[in-house]
């Protein structure tokens, strides 16, 4: 039988990875702060890699630019939920990430919402005892504000992606940081920060992406610890949310307090537009399973959300990133430190 490794990010949240040598490099290189021993019992999440049935009731077809992958989704009213991936073309690295955000995470949501989780998209940087939790969609900020806040000596809990639960208290979701070739304007402490390796990594990104004109542009995977210690996985209480936007209507930095249905609906939307893929063409008993799956997540995040202030920020769209993340880093306090 093919070899396995097992990562744990909370009680009834854990996926079991079984693949080849590479697709097990992948995985240990990101959730490896998670890595648990495997008894044996089945996993919340199973995930194995290799031909895809033809034939399977719950299947996805489909690629981006160079790569391409087959997925057979298990019942979603088995015990455990499950994943069969094939993939093709080249570079197979960049298959396995997009995958392992496309399929294998959205699988594990679903494992955290019936464990009373949400795997909610946002960064959470640790202010004292509590944490300043960020939602926003791609390209906000998120990112450059934790690498920021982490080179600054403050404890992250992650940058793109953490579980919350209905107390407001949030916990690590053991993943690699996102770093992107812009980071020297973005976040020039944490590129002074960084081992030399990983700043000529970044360097031949930013190339990649000019001669490609964009279609090239990946962003560098690091363990927070390259950079600075992210402190514990929680739990911290969220102090504050907030609800990070770029809109092309405003003029400068703009804020509103807003209430926790409106933010529940935004954290809902972004839910929905990360597991897209996966939710495209699995069938009815798959629609059926996440639009419950929405639902329990809504009653989780309403609680949440009832917990602590929630603010929206509104940037203009037509400010560069540099500005745009040092008038937010300034706005929210993310490089202060904070007494416990």
């Amino acid at each position: 039988m093919t070899a396995a490794d097992r990562y744990a990010f909370r009680p009834g949240v854990d996926v079991r990875v079984r693949g080849a040598a590479d697709v097990r490099r992948h995985f240990r290189a990101e959730y490896g702060d998670g890595a648990t021993a495997d008894g044996g019992a089945a996993a919340a999440v199973e995930v194995s890699f290799g031909r895809a049935r033809a034939n399977a009731a719950c299947a996805i077809s489909g690629g981006h630019k160079t790569v391409r992958w087959r997925v057979a989704v298990g019942d979603p009213d088995s015990g455990a939920l499950s994943a069969r991936i094939e993939l093709g073309g080249a570079p197979r690295s960049f298959a396995l990430s997009l995958v392992q955000g496309y399929f294998v995470e959205p699988l594990l949501a679903v494992a955290a919402a019936r464990s009373g989780y949400v795997l909610l998209p946002a960064a959470a940087i640790a202010q004292g005892p509590a944490a300043l939790v960020m939602l926003g969609a791609s390209g906000t900020g998120k990112s450059s504000l934790s690498v920021r806040a982490l080179a600054a000596g403050s404890g992250v809990l992650g940058d793109d992606q953490i579980l919350i639960d209905p107390n407001a208290n949030c916990f690590r979701f053991h993943r690699r940081m996102r770093f992107y070739p812009d980071l020297r304007l973005t976040a020039p402490a944490a590129w002074q920060r960084l081992p030399p390796r990983a700043r000529n990594g970044l360097r031949a990104r930013s190339v990649a992406r000019a001669l490609s004109r964009g279609h090239v542009a990946p962003s560098l995977p690091l363990r927070p610890a390259a950079l600075g210690d992210p402190g514990g996985a929680g739990p911290l209480p969220a102090c504050r949310f907030v609800l990070i936007e770029r809109a092309a209507r405003v003029r400068e930095l703009g804020r509103e307090p807003l209430a926790p249905h409106d933010a529940t609906a935004y954290a809902l939307e972004l839910l929905a537009a990360q597991r897209e893929r996966f939710a495209a063409g699995l069938g009815e008993r798959w629609d059926i399973a996440l639009a419950a799956l929405a639902a329990v997540e809504a009653e989780i995040l309403a609680s949440a959300f009832a917990r602590a202030p929630i603010e929206r920020l509104s940037l203009p769209a037509a400010w560069r990133a540099p500005q745009a993340i040092a008038a937010l880093a300034g706005e929210l306090g993310t490089e202060r430190q904070t007494a416990a």
